[in-house]
């Protein structure tokens, strides 16, 4: 087998979820930042991310590819890094439980994040 040669990539995009919501992704080097407007939206529990196999088919699927090319997906919400999936990612107690496979799910920055928007809503 070749050895392979690391993917380096360089993205800006933005896109505008159904409800209208803008989802923001950028790429660094070996680094996939998906910056999210919030930590939860109705829209996730439809399609392949409702059922937990397919979710957890798809997650593998995408961990392997994020393997072959040595990349690191992470999930932002209000600048924090709340998930992220890497080639060699173990899943946390909480990613168990949702059924998030190899996602690393850290609960201070998810809760932080969620505190914030309660907090800034209320404030509005």
């Amino acid at each position: 087998m070749t050895n392979l040669v690391p993917l380096t990539i360089h993205a800006d995009l933005s896109l505008r979820a159904a409800n209208g919501e803008v989802v923001t992704v950028t790429a660094t080097d070996t680094i996939i930042d998906v910056t999210l407007p919030r930590l939860w939206s109705h829209q996730w529990a439809l399609g392949p991310l409702a059922d937990r196999r397919q979710r957890q088919s798809l997650l593998a699927r995408l961990q392997r590819g994020l393997q072959v090319a040595n990349l690191t997906l992470r999930f932002k919400v209000r600048q924090r890094v709340v998930a992220q999936l890497r080639p060699h990612s173990k899943p946390t107690r909480l990613s168990r439980l949702l059924g998030l496979a190899a996602v690393e799910v850290y609960i201070m920055p998810s809760l932080r994040a969620l505190f914030e928007r309660a907090s800034s809503a209320r404030s509005d």
